[in-house]
Order: structure tokens, then C-alpha cells, then sequence
């Protein structure tokens, strides 16, 4: 018998194939399914991602304090990019705030499938985050609801010692609150080196500035102006503010409470306190070259001030004035002297002003008064509301004029957050008009004139509870006795003028507060510039940076790989020239410290200069702690110290959280 062989089906084996066929087509379609949908969600994770950064950045910008126009900002910003919010509906676009300077923006959207709904995979959704935040403005100044010392407080009572200052150890420079220094502004017809870079003509020069003395401090190329400005494209343009800005602060009102805001000494009234004073504690309003008593009505200046709502700390744009205040200028020589023959009877005292705010030949206007039956004026050296001043006497509503009367306490009932506000201090001509005329660029004046102001005003500016009851008419504010503990707090935005008292009679190293960064900052570069800083007569000079927590003694140090620079005559002229840092062989070569003025007659090193300052902000440092300005001099120093400081970062305030 013949046997066949045994041999496997052909159909058999075809069927597996085809079987293993079916199994990898159906793997290979969900792979790819998989590899398209998938990047489908990607791309769709990507979009809303970048979307979601750029509706924060645009939002984040009204924080603190307008969480609503935030949120609006952010939704828009998403709508452009393709989200429009349908919450609960796809898209969805969400905000909140982790912090109160921070914004997180959420988008969820539904992304269908293609290929893997043939498999049972329908649509998902994908959610993607980003947070930005916004660095507050750094408070420049010091601490709490005042920014300058008074002069008449609690020494003297008001006016039993007219033009002195509250000069005993309990109560000067130095010993806390608010005795550091007071708020300065210069006028248009001043040499910059005088100590304000910002309110000055930029043409007023001078001789002997810098190192060496081979500057001539002229500014005139490389204008310096304040930060806040029309000229620096910072500010909304106004006919009665100047072009190149004035001195502003920022003023918080928390949740809740109200307040008045008021200046001290609010108009230029010089007297006898100035040139030849042996007095450092005073206002030194006649100095230099403001000429006196003598001086004609163009150099005297009116005084300016402006109270903004603002309705976030990162625009100025949307700033709306609610108040204005200027105050007219007078020599108040006769008040601190009691010059003879200039009154009679029982009114010792005398005042002179000229006729604002006529044009044409000014003509000047004897005032006599006493404390009794007519009062000294009422803004001189006391405390007037900035916001609700009503003067009753004749001669006290001649030297005032209120474009805008505000008539109420700062205050937002409906706010859940704090309410913000800023003060502008502006510089005018004595019958008030502007100095440096809007638009611009100004009519630049040389020094030695007398048709501009000279004036060199010194004020301050506070906070006080609102309490209960009406001001008084007279100075239209609230007694000082309502306090303020908790009100609100003051601080100047950007820039600052001061003039500090040194007197090294009783000391010759003091400490004053310089600015406060908030928490947020840690990590960045600062820059600290210093206008013609340590400006003493008499003996050697030095100045130092010390940082929050710092023992006395300890200095802050130059940010790594940086100097500290000579900049020169303005922010802008480009210069590098090295500062030696430590004033002495026992400070480290890293030392924010220099010397400012040398021995012997105390020339000034860097007179009409600024000096450059770079200083990297520490982890681990709590709101509100400040750092200091430390001065030095050599024994027997008496002088007084007019410098500006500026503080930033270069950067934008608004940034993307990692």
C-alpha cells in the first residue's frame, strides 16, 4: 500500500494570516489614531497654555487692588487669542488670586477625537494654568502714615517760636518717628547741584561738580525729569501740572477706613532761617540763591498739590484727579523776626505777598497779625488738608486758590481691598502757572536769573484717622491727636527730594530710612541712585547702604560682578567712572559705603553727581522692613544734606511665576 504524506491546508494557513492581518491593522489604526488625536491635544495643550500666559500678564497688571477690571483684562486678552469664555460650557476661562499681586488664569477646553472615537474614546478635556505677578512699586521714604519731620511739634505749640524747630534730643534727628528729614522741592531758576536733580531748569549748572571738580553739572543734553511724568510718557498730559513732573506719593487707605492727607507748611513762606542760621533744625527756605527778603515776586514760588484716585498701582493712565490745591507764596520774614516799625500797636508781627494771581507788575501787600484777634496764617508751619482746606480770613484766602475741591476724607466704603490715591507736589511760578509748560520739551533757563523761581521749599506730608465731626474751618483738617495707627500709610513713588539736618554735635553717625521692597522682589538687582549725596560743610563725610536685620556697623554689599558708578550730571549722560567703595581699610572691598565730602573744609566729592548704587535683594525678608541710609561725619560737623534718591530695577514689574 502506498502511503501519501501528510501536508497542512493551504486554506487553513491563509486563514491565520488573515486573522493576524485583521489584529495588526486594528493595532496600527490605534496607534495611529493615538499619535494623531494625541497631538491634537498637544498642539490644543500648547495654545491654551501661551494663552492662558498672556491673559495673566494682561490682567495682572490692575492688581493690587482691581480684581474686577483684572479679571476683564484677562478674559479679553483669551477671547483674542480663541477662548471665549462659555463657563460651564467649553471653553472655559477662569481667574483667581493666590495672592493679592498675583493673577491665575485657568482655560479648560474639550478636545474631540477622530481616530480613537471609532474605537470607544470620545472627546476629553485639557486644562492648563499660569500665574503672573506684580512687583509692587518699591516705597521710598520712611515708614508709616508721615513722610518728613515737622518743625513745631511737641516743642513749641504752633507758634510761641516761629521758624525754629523741635530741636532737643528727645524729639531730633535721629530719635524716631518722624524726625529724619523733610520732603524738598526746588524751583525752576535753581542750580541743580543744590541737591534736586528733577525740578530744576536742566540748564542751571554750575562749577566744581564731580570728582575733581571738572563738572559744570549741567544737565541741559540729558535732561533728568521725575518718573512719573508727561515728559517721561508715564502720566496723563495736564495744563496745570508741569511737563517734567513733580514729587509724588502713593497713599493707602485700607479696607474700612478713611482719612484726611495733609501737608505741613504747605506754601513757600521763607523767613529768617537760611543763610548765615546757625539752626540746623529749620526748613532753610531762604538759602542760597534764593536772595531773602529782597528777592523779587518771580523768584518765589506757589505750591502745587494734586490728589489722584488711582485705580492701580501699575498705570498712571488711569489716575483721576479728585482734588487741587495751590497755595500762594509770601515772605514770612516779620513773622519769625518782629522786625520794628513794620507794624504798630498790638500787632508785632508782619507779613508781605504779592497779588496773585494777577499778571502784569506785582504789587506787594503788608499783612500785620498776631495770635490773638488775627491769627498767623494758617498755612504757615501747620498742618493743611490737602483735599478740604477752606480758609476764613481775607489774607489767608488771597494766598489760596482751589481748582478742584475735593470736600471729603479719602476713603472707599464699597472697597473689599485697600483704596489707593496719589499726591503730586508741583513747583509753580509765584502767581501760579506752570514752570515747564505742557507739551514740551520746557524753555530751559542759565543760572543767575531772577525770572524763574529760586525756591527752595520744605514740607511734609501725612495721614490722619478721620475720626468724627467736621474739621476745622480755619485749617480745614483734622487735630493731630486723632492719630493715625492704622488709617493708612504714605510713601514717596519713584523719586525723592530731601533735606536732612547734620549735626554732629550730638552725633556723629545717624541711620534714616531709605525704601521698603516687598517680599516678591528676592533675587533681583536693584539699583539705589543718589543725587548729590553727603553734600556737608565742615568735615569728612560718608554715606553706606544697610539692608533689613543688618547690626549696626554692617553694611549691604554691590550686587556680584558690579560697582558702584559715578554716573554723572544726569541718569542718562552715560557715565561709568568707578566709585571706591568702604570709607575706611576695615571695610570689605564689596562694601555699598563711600566717602563723600573730605577732611578739612568738607568739599563734596560728588557734588551735582549721581552715584550708582547696584544691591541684589535677599530671600527671607519681611514686608514692610526698610533699608537704611547710614551717615558718618567727622566731630563737629554742622550742615545740612538736600539729595535725591531713585530706586527701580530694570525690568518688568509684570512677570510670568516659573
Amino acid at each position: 500500500m502506498r502511503h501519501t504524506p501528510s501536508r497542512p491546508s493551504r486554506r487553513s494557513a491563509k486563514g491565520q494570516a488573515m486573522a493576524i492581518f485583521a489584529l495588526v491593522s486594528v493595532l496600527l489604526f490605534v496607534v495611529t489614531g493615538l499619535a494623531v488625536d494625541a497631538g491634537t491635544s498637544y498642539l490644543t495643550s500648547n495654545g491654551i497654555e501661551r494663552a492662558a500666559a498672556s491673559a495673566a500678564l494682561a490682567g495682572v497688571a490692575y492688581l493690587p487692588g482691581d480684581y474686577a477690571d483684572a479679571n476683564n483684562a484677562a478674559l479679553v486678552e483669551a477671547a483674542r487669542d480663541g477662548y471665549t469664555s462659555a463657563c460651564p460650557a467649553m471653553p472655559c476661562v477662569t481667574t483667581s488670586q493666590p495672592t493679592t499681586n498675583e493673577l491665575k488664569v485657568t482655560i479648560s477646553v474639550s478636545v474631540s477625537t477622530i481616530f480613537l472615537r471609532l474605537v470607544g474614546f470620545g472627546s476629553h478635556t485639557v486644562v492648563r494654568s499660569d500665574t503672573a505677578e506684580y512687583l509692587p512699586p518699591i516705597s521710598i521714604g520712611q515708614p508709616g502714615s508721615q513722610q518728613g519731620s515737622e518743625m513745631d511739634s511737641p516743642c513749641d505749640g504752633g507758634l510761641t517760636a516761629p521758624g525754629t524747630y523741635c530741636g532737643s534730643p528727645a524729639a531730633g534727628l535721629g530719635s524716631g518717628g518722624s524726625n529724619f528729614y523733610f520732603e524738598r522741592e526746588e524751583g525752576w531758576g535753581n542750580p541743580r547741584s543744590e541737591g534736586d536733580p528733577f525740578t530744576p531748569s536742566p540748564a542751571q549748572g554750575g562749577t566744581g561738580c564731580g570728582p575733581g571738580g571738572g563738572s559744570a553739572c549741567d544737565a541741559s543734553a540729558n535732561p533728568d525729569y521725575h518718573a512719573i511724568s508727561p515728559e517721561a510718557g508715564t502720566e496723563n498730559t495736564d495744563a496745570t501740572l508741569n511737563w517734567d513732573g513733580g514729587s509724588n506719593y502713593l497713599i493707602t487707605i485700607p479696607v474700612g477706613q478713611s482719612a484726611d492727607v495733609q501737608i505741613y507748611n504747605p506754601a513757600f513762606a521763607p523767613d529768617t532761617c537760611g543763610d548765615g542760621s546757625t539752626s540746623v533744625y529749620c526748613y532753610h527756605e531762604n538759602d542760597t540763591s534764593f536772595s531773602g527778603s529782597g528777592a523779587p515776586a518771580s523768584s518765589y514760588s506757589a505750591m502745587e498739590y494734586t490728589v489722584f484716585s488711582a485705580a492701580t498701582l501699575s498705570s498712571r493712565s488711569g489716575d483721576t484727579k479728585i482734588s487741587q490745591e495751590v497755595f500762594y507764596p509770601y515772605n514770612a520774614t516779620g513773622l519769625a523776626s518782629s522786625p520794628s516799625g513794620t507794624c504798630s500797636g498790638s500787632k508785632p508781627y508782619s507779613l508781605f505777598y504779592f497779588n496773585p494771581p494777577t499778571s502784569g507788575s506785582p504789587t506787594q501787600t503788608q499783612q500785620c497779625v498776631n495770635t490773638t484777634t488775627t491769627p498767623f496764617p494758617a498755612t504757615y508751619h501747620q498742618w493743611v488738608s490737602a483735599v478740604q482746606y477752606a480758609p476764613t480770613h481775607a489774607y489767608d484766602s488771597t494766598l489760596f486758590y482751589h481748582p478742584t475741591n475735593y470736600g471729603a476724607y479719602l476713603s472707599d466704603p464699597s472697597a473689599t481691598v485697600p483704596a489707593y490715591y496719589r499726591l503730586e507736589v508741583d513747583t509753580l511760578t509765584y502767581n501760579g502757572n506752570t514752570t515747564c509748560v505742557s507739551p514740551g520739551p520746557c524753555t530751559n533757563i542759565g543760572t543767575g536769573t531772577s525770572s524763574a523761581s529760586e525756591a527752595h521749599k520744605g514740607y511734609a506730608v501725612r495721614l490722619v484717622s478721620a475720626g468724627t465731626g467736621s474739621p476745622s474751618p480755619v485749617q480745614g483738617t483734622i487735630p493731630a491727636t486723632s492719630g493715625c495707627a492704622s488709617c493708612g500709610t504714605v510713601s514717596a513713588m519713584s523719586d525723592m527730594t530731601i533735606y536732612t539736618p547734620i549735626n554732629a554735635a550730638t552725633q556723629t553717625q545717624f541711620t534714616i530710612p531709605l525704601f521698603s521692597v516687598d517680599p516678591s522682589y528676592a533675587g533681583q538687582t536693584i539699583y539705589v541712585d543718589l543725587f548729590d549725596i553727603g553734600d556737608v560743610g565742615g568735615g569728612a563725610a560718608y554715606v553706606a547702604i544697610q539692608q533689613p536685620g543688618q547690626a549696626a556697623g554692617s553694611y549691604a554689599t554691590v550686587a556680584s560682578s558690579s560697582s558702584m558708578t559715578d554716573v554723572g550730571d544726569s541718569l542718562t549722560s552715560g557715565g561709568t567712572s568707578t566709585v571706591s567703595e568702604g570709607w575706611s581699610t576695615a571695610e570689605p572691598s564689596t562694601c555699598a559705603c563711600f566717602q563723600t565730602a573730605q577732611s578739612g573744609g568738607g568739599s563734596a566729592i560728588y557734588n551735582g553727581q549721581w552715584v550708582q548704587i547696584p544691591l541684589v535683594v535677599p530671600a527671607g525678608l519681611t514686608a514692610g522692613t526698610y533699608w537704611n541710609l547710614v551717615y558718618s561725619v567727622t566731630p563737629g560737623t554742622v550742615a545740612g544734606d538736600t539729595f535725591a534718591v531713585q530706586v527701580g530695577f530694570n525690568g518688568t514689574p509684570d512677570h510670568l511665576l516659573p
